[in-house]
């Protein structure tokens, strides 16, 4: 997962808050490495990134009137044949994202079985398919899901 993520100040004061981002946490998840969150604007501004098991919480600073751009990524091991990417703790904040855009980039060995969001588009290259999404004023109601299979274990009778 790696993703940049957009927050807006509108008021006249600057805005300094810990944001919590949490990891999938069932039997079908291993272990998170490789975790980052920086303002891609001024990358030396410390984020103060804390993790734990079940995620990692940063701190976004954004000045009045602005926009603050954080870079937020993360690698996960998957231990099962699908990946989930935890949407529904906006729920929280009780305000829709204003925009969403989402990229999936799939190898063509493998299959899609489901995917909790149908794509907007799709882009076939020579070894991937790249699905995308558009949404304004979402408020996600499920995370992101999807399962999938390896074509060359299928078609050699595994699963």
């Amino acid at each position: 997962m790696d993703g940049l993520y957009y927050f807006r100040n509108t008021s006249n004061k600057v805005i300094n808050r810990r944001l919590f981002y949490p990891f999938p946490q069932d039997r079908a998840y291993g272990k998170v490495d490789s975790i980052f969150a920086f303002n891609i604007q001024d990358s030396l501004k410390e984020t103060n990134l804390q993790n734990n098991p079940k995620g990692s919480s940063f701190i976004i600073q954004i000045e009045p009137d602005t926009t603050a751009i954080y870079r937020i990524g993360y690698k996960q091991e998957l231990k099962e044949t699908k990946a989930k990417y935890i949407l529904t703790t906006t729920q929280s904040w009780r305000i829709p994202f204003t925009q969403v855009n989402y990229t999936l980039e799939f190898p063509k060995e493998f299959s899609l079985d489901s995917i909790s969001y149908i794509p907007d588009s799709l882009h076939e290259g020579k070894e991937k398919y790249i699905f995308f999404w558009h949404k304004d004023n979402f408020m996600p109601n499920k995370n992101f899901e999807i399962n999938f299979k390896n074509q060359e274990e299928t078609l050699n009778g595994r699963k």
